[in-house]
Order: structure tokens, then sequence, then C-alpha cells
């Protein structure tokens, strides 16, 4: 348990005690403090703060050295001579050490290479269809949400008010809830509470909020992945991790949308999620051959799909009539260099490198991709602004976990 001054309380710290003003709570332990919170505080009178330490402590030589040997196999595919993604893989080691140090257990070989149901059904054998076969199939049984285009309707009319997208994007409770409590996380770090669509609106956006309300729509329609195909849990915090990274990154980056590409990196793999759907069989196969080979799973699908999850994903958002920007931005973040928006892909592939990169001290078991090397020069990224990335991503995530999870 560490004491803290309130005037040097942050978001993101973790009340170590239940915090109370005479017999009333304020704020029970184990909460995880917003700046709305460090403001009631103050406004209080509360001068000091018990959070728990930030673990930001060295791990030992040991963890280290465990640590290395694990993380390595996850970079065979990455730049060595490149010293931001050498910086990327001693972020990888110091949080899985620090993991380790925690108790952590390494995933075992079976759980690497998990077997795969005999049960699968493919839609097609590889070959006999095409990747519009897949989608029109998808499309067949199940209609995206319409919400995002009753709420893109009212944006894209001029004369549209913040009264009037609010009050469309208030006819789903849920997600106006949601897209509150985004708002009101770290992903902001507003000073005071915005507690209605109209203001929200006002300070992001209508636009903004339209992209985010997409992305946000798009997570509930997948909700019938079969949990022995994947643990939806996991793909949300690889996808959401790369949405913070996308916005933290882009914010730094001239002419770019930050919530654009926060919603991007949400979405970045929505293409597999539509081949769990209609090639559950090849899906896992592509999975199993990625692992046991220590490839990226994108090249993995190549091989045993004959295509890949960004080009289904490209062929969905476009019959989904998603914004051609999204739409292009998100199918071509594994080959930036070839996309008409060059920096957004460029992005997208440095925050899913750094979301897999992380995400090996939570059992990732994907190796990275790597970054095209003339990205780095593009985004003007090098290897201190590159910790400065990670340090508000690690600011940022548990809170909005918690608001995507809780």
């Amino acid at each position: 348990m560490q004491t803290v001054n309130i005037e040097d309380v942050q978001p993101g710290m973790i009340l170590a005690t239940d915090l109370k003003q005479g017999n009333r709570m304020l704020l029970p332990a184990g909460s995880v403090l917003t700046n709305k919170n460090i403001a009631v505080f103050k406004t209080q009178g509360i001068e000091l703060v018990q959070v728990v330490p930030s673990g930001n402590s060295d791990p030992d030589e040991e963890s280290i050295d465990r640590a290395f040997v694990y993380a390595r196999d996850y970079f065979m595919f990455v730049n060595h001579d490149d010293p931001v993604i050498m910086h990327m893989f001693d972020v990888a080691v110091y949080k899985l050490a620090l993991r380790l140090m925690d108790g952590w257990r390494m995933p075992t070989h079976d759980e690497q290479h998990v077997t795969a149901l005999d049960d699968m059904r493919d839609l097609f054998f590889r070959d006999e269809g095409t990747i519009e076969d897949i989608v029109d199939a998808e499309l067949k049984v199940a209609s995206f949400p319409d919400i995002f285009f009753k709420v893109k309707e009212v944006v894209d009319d001029s004369k549209s008010t913040a009264e009037n997208i609010a009050e469309v994007v208030g006819l789903d409770v849920g997600l106006s809830t949601q897209l509150l409590k985004l708002v009101n996380s770290p992903l902001y770090g507003f000073p005071s509470e915005i507690n209605n669509l109209v203001r929200a609106v006002a300070l992001i956006g209508g636009k903004e909020l339209c992209t985010l309300a997409l992305g946000l729509s798009t997570i509930g329609y997948f909700k019938d992945i079969p949990p022995e195909l994947i643990d939806m849990r996991t793909f949300w915090m690889h996808s959401l991790t790369c949405g913070v990274f996308s916005k933290v990154i882009a914010e730094q980056v001239d002419g770019v949308v930050p919530e654009m590409m926060f919603t991007a990196g949400l979405l970045h793999d929505v293409g597999r999620l539509i081949l769990f759907k209609k090639m559950p069989y090849s899906a896992v196969q592509a999975m199993l051959f990625a692992r046991g080979n220590f490839i990226p799973l994108v090249e993995a699908e190549d091989v045993v799909l004959g295509f890949n999850h960004s080009q289904i994903a490209r062929c969905m958002l476009e019959k989904w009539n998603f914004p051609p920007a999204l739409t292009e931005i998100i199918s071509s973040h594994h080959a930036p260099g070839k996309s008409e928006m060059k920096k957004e892909a460029g992005i997208l592939q440095v925050a899913d490198n750094l979301a897999l990169a992380v995400g090996i001290a939570d059992g990732g078991m994907y190796v990275l991709p790597g970054v095209d090397d003339e990205v780095w020069d593009l985004l003007e990224i090098d290897a201190e602004s590159l910790k400065n990335i990670v340090d508000k991503y690690d600011f940022q995530i548990k809170e909005i976990f918690n608001t995507f999870f809780n």
C-alpha cells in the first residue's frame, strides 16, 4: 500500500483501501481512479489517498532470463536491427517478467498446440469457394445492427444538431450507455463527467461519435462464436488494446482522426470472426499452423486457406457499407505500403504489433508479423516516442477494459 498526496494521484491508479469521509463511503477499495473521482476527492477536501503500489520495481534477473527465452520466439519475423522493434521486444520481456514474478504460469506445450475439433464443418473445401462466397453466406443469415446506419444518416445530414444526433444514438440504451462510459474513460481524460450525449457530441464531434458507435455496435454482432473455437474475451482484449494503441499513436500524427483509429484497432481482426463462423475447421488449422511453426497468423491463413482475414474484412465491410476510409485502413494494415491511406494503415500495423507484444504477458500465442521499415519514418516514431506510447497505454487500459467488459 502506498500513500499519495491528492495532487499526485493519477487516473488509472488503484485504490488500496475504502475511501470514506466520516461514515460516508466515497469509493471502495479496488476501484480504478478516474479524473472524475480525483476531482470529487479534491472538492471533498481529501488530502491523502491509499493506492496499490504501481508494481514498477524492476523484475529479478531470473525472471528476465525466463521472459527473454519465452518472448524471443514471438519476435522471429521482425527486423532485429531496428532499434524501435528491439525496444518493443524489451517492453514485452519486461511485462512478461513482472507477470512471472507475480506467479503467472506460462502456457504449456499442449495449451499452445491445441487439437482441432473433429466435428467442425467448413462452408467448403479449399479452392472450392471464394472470399465472396464466405461473406455472402454470412449475410444470408445475419444483418448488421441498423443503429449505426441510423446514426450515420443523421450525422451526414448537414442540418442535424447535436441534439438530433444524441436523440438517435439514445434509441439504443446499451450503446449510448457504453459510449458515455468510453467518453468518461482515460481515453479522453476530460476533467469533469460527461453525463449526456448532447455534450458528448459537442465535445467529440458527431462524426467521431458515430465512428465510436460503429465499433461498439460491431462487438455486439459477434456474440455467437462457439467458445471452443476462440475465447472472445481474449480476442476483444487484444482488439481493444490495438484500439487504444491506435488512438494514442494517432494523437501525435497530423491529419489523422483518433476516433477512427480507435475503431479501426477495435475491428482490425473482424475478418477472423467471419472465418470462425463459416470456416471453423480451416480457421483453427491456421491457428495451429501459426503456433506450431511460429509464423504470423496472417501468413498461416494464406497457406491453409489461400486467403487471409484482411481480405475477408474488406469484402464484408464493403457489403456492410462501412465508411470507405475505415474499410481501407482495416483491410490494409498488414500491407500499409500498398494502401491509399498509408499513415492510418501504418498506425494500425504498429498498434497491432504492440498489442501482440504486450499480450505475450497475458498468454498471447501469435508471432508478431512485423512493421514495414518505412512506417517508422512516416509516423516519426523512434524508441523514445514508443516508450511514451506504451506509458500512455498502461495509464489508460485498465479502466477502459472495465468499461467494455464489466
